[in-house]
């Protein structure tokens, strides 16, 4: 069932991230999680998430300063 799960999961190459897609990476980013596990979760590239991040398409979580 695993190797069924992880078969559904890939990505096709050139695909674009949908709106929820760029939801999970603001959320997972502000729970700590790194581009690598990210990426693991959605069946990307860890450079699409970095991309994603740089483009400003996905702001990062800084907390409150002060």
């Amino acid at each position: 069932m695993d190797s069924l799960y992880s078969a559904m999961n890939q990505r096709i190459k050139g695909k674009h991230l949908s709106f929820e897609e760029r939801v999970i990476i603001q959320t997972r980013i502000k729970d700590g999680f790194s581009f690598r596990a990210i990426a693991r979760e959605l069946g990307c590239s860890p450079s699409t998430i970095s991309y994603e991040v740089k483009r400003g398409t996905v702001s990062l979580y800084h907390g409150i300063q002060g």
